[in-house]
């Protein structure tokens, strides 16, 4: 599970029309493309697929820039893809900031095997490690890798390869060689232990 509260800004690439939910209920749904940084100081794009319960559908046209805060969640996809679906709160047309996505995660997922401790350029020890969230999409099981930075060398006995873990923390988002690149400043982290009835 990857969860995000989100401020979003990017251009309607998939004008708006009025969906029902299963149980009748009227949303309005549109598209809209994000510039993601790269490494190399331009940008790739993603497709957002957005909902929103109050929009005002004649307006959100193809081209149009907005500006959307609201929950961000992200799924894994076939080749390495993923899928975003927004849950619009609130709506700002033609915004002057930059294209991109900024605002926090909450992630629960298994940890990798790279857990390192590094120094910084201070000579303060760091934790840093990588953990993925696992979607199951028809029959096949798809994952959306993660990493993590927490400015604090203490590591949990429960902070092992494999583990279960949910985390909360600062979310950044770039592209490196065509991929994207989530990651995450870690202000919570705790071990996941599923309840049993």
């Amino acid at each position: 599970m990857i969860k995000c509260t989100v401020k979003v800004c990017g251009i309607v690439n998939r004008a708006a029309s009025v969906k029902q939910t299963a149980d009748g209920k009227s949303f309005v749904a549109f598209g809209l493309s994000v510039a993601i940084p790269t490494t190399k100081g331009d940008a790739v794009h993603i497709n957002i697929s957005v909902a929103a319960d109050n929009a005002d559908v004649a307006s959100l046209v193809e081209g149009r820039r907005v500006a959307i805060d609201g929950i961000l969640k992200i799924k894994g996809a076939p080749e390495k893809r993923q899928y975003f679906n927004l849950s619009a709160e609130r709506l700002e047309f033609d915004p002057v900031a930059e294209s991109g996505i900024a605002g926090n995660m909450e992630f629960r997922g298994t940890i990798c095997k790279d857990i390192v401790t590094p120094t910084d350029k201070k000579g303060n020890k760091y934790l840093r490690f990588s953990a993925y969230s696992t979607d199951k999409i028809g029959d096949e099981f798809y994952s959306v890798f993660v990493r993590f930075v927490r400015f604090s060398a203490a590591i949990e006995p429960f902070i092992e390869p494999k583990a279960k873990i949910e985390a909360k923390g600062e979310l950044r988002v770039s592209s490196f060689n065509g991929n994207l690149d989530f990651f995450c400043k870690i202000t919570e982290l705790t071990e996941y232990k599923k309840l049993t009835l």
